[in-house]
């Protein structure tokens, strides 16, 4: 398993790729190699694999993760597992279900993002995107004959809020591989100005019987959360359950 992240600009700080990375060592018996492709690699933890972004000014932020879908990304070979995970995620439970899956040849590991009211517009989160190096191939290939027009596209088209946007929408709507699904059930959204809309969802689409979050408490099931909004800044909240996380 190869676990592929991005820190790119100043928005976040090393903290989020090193506390991601221990997340993921203290709640999985696998091995896995960590990535990081940034522009910065001050204060990274030592056993995290950098690359290094050669041009930041190539893409938009977070629309160089399609560099992830190139064949041959940081030398992993073809047919290798590949996770991106964005690092505004926070690890809460075990991780063994989802480090420990194979993909069938030309599948694409993914959820849906329940908590959201526009899926209509796209379905997965693109900040959850397994793969076998080589299979996607075709996302790469897309992008960069027309970067300009991507990074735009779907804000233009209003499926997408800018002013930097639609790396997910994209791979939503390219990814013509068999898709697997993970259980919706692991993953969710913490943001406190969205509560009553996700806990809604939660009991609509997940668990009608038990809230997805409170007390500072989480449903069992729940494994990753993410913080996904442009403001939701993890180090900015006090709640107590942040805190036997984030270091």
């Amino acid at each position: 398993m190869n676990i592929l992240t991005l820190k790119v600009g100043t928005k976040y700080n090393y903290r989020y790729v090193n506390n991601l990375y221990e997340g993921l060592k203290a709640n999985s018996t696998i091995d896995f190699n960590f990535y990081c492709y940034t522009d910065d690699d001050k204060n990274l933890n030592e056993n995290i694999i950098i690359v290094p972004i050669v041009d930041v000014e190539k893409y938009k932020l977070q629309w160089h993760k399609l560099e992830f879908h190139n064949s041959g990304f940081g030398n992993i070979e073809n047919g290798e597992t590949c996770l991106i995970l964005d690092i505004d995620w926070i690890i809460i439970n075990d991780m063994n279900d989802i480090l420990n899956h194979k993909l069938s040849m030309k599948q694409f590991g993914c959820f849906e993002r329940w908590w959201s009211n526009r899926r209509n517009f796209c379905k997965i989160n693109g900040g959850f995107q397994m793969y076998n190096m080589g299979d996607t191939q075709h996302l790469y290939d897309i992008f960069t004959e027309k970067p300009d027009y991507w990074q735009e596209y779907f804000i233009n088209n209003g499926q997408a809020e800018g002013p930097v946007n639609g790396e997910q929408n994209f791979i939503d709507m390219h990814i013509d591989n068999n898709r697997h699904w993970f259980p919706m059930k692991w993953f969710a959204k913490y943001s406190p100005d969205e509560y009553r809309k996700i806990q809604s969802n939660w009991h609509n689409e997940i668990n009608n019987e038990d809230p997805y979050y409170i007390d500072n408490e989480f449903s069992d099931s729940i494994k990753m959360i993410h913080f996904s909004n442009s403001n939701n800044m993890i180090e900015n909240y006090k709640d107590s359950w942040i805190k036997k996380y984030w270091m």
